[in-house]
């Protein structure tokens, strides 16, 4: 290869190189065109009183261990999942699971993709203080709920809705 040659292919990469840094890295002077990203709210999330550990419910294999739990007004009471199967610990009646008073069963939403009560929205999504965890609970998985309101307030397992109990809230 010939010094003039070399000095061509020199060249032509020295143009090309300029070309790109041009182009590429060098910022453009002008209004640079924007990129809109749209933003997404995600449903408020409903706090969960903390965990009870006076007031524990078994959900297992066979049923709510115990099956009836006698609290005051105000406390929480947590289902703990010790299940093999995934379970829905949810008030009654099946599958509404609408008799515990709450004011999200008059909250709007599309209740043509809701799962368990009125107030879920979708799975896993709660859209108001409703007994019912609106999903799952896989083993050790937990769902506390406070009661305020007095009365006898009976509960199943949506997944199994032969397993039933009662709470009483005094």
């Amino acid at each position: 290869m010939t010094n003039q040659s070399k000095i061509w292919i020199v060249v032509i990469i020295s143009l090309a190189v300029g070309w790109v840094i041009g182009n590429y890295v060098i910022p453009i002077p002008g209004p640079q065109p924007t990129l809109t990203v749209p933003t997404v709210t995600a449903p408020e999330p409903v706090l969960e009183p903390p965990v009870s550990e006076k007031n524990r419910i078994q959900v297992t294999d066979t049923g709510f261990v115990p099956a009836t739990l006698r609290i005051r007004a105000g406390e929480s009471v947590t289902f703990v999942s010790k299940a093999t199967a995934p379970v829905w610990p949810a008030g009654n009646p099946h599958p509404s699971h609408d008799a515990y008073p709450s004011q999200a069963y008059t909250l709007a939403g599309d209740q043509a993709k809701s799962f368990g009560s009125k107030a879920c929205v979708e799975y896993g999504a709660r859209k108001g203080d409703v007994f019912d965890p609106c999903r799952l609970l896989l083993p050790n998985q937990t769902f506390t709920f406070q009661f305020t309101e007095e009365g006898n307030w009976s509960f199943h397992n949506h997944v199994r809705p032969e397993h039933a109990g009662t709470i009483i809230v005094e």
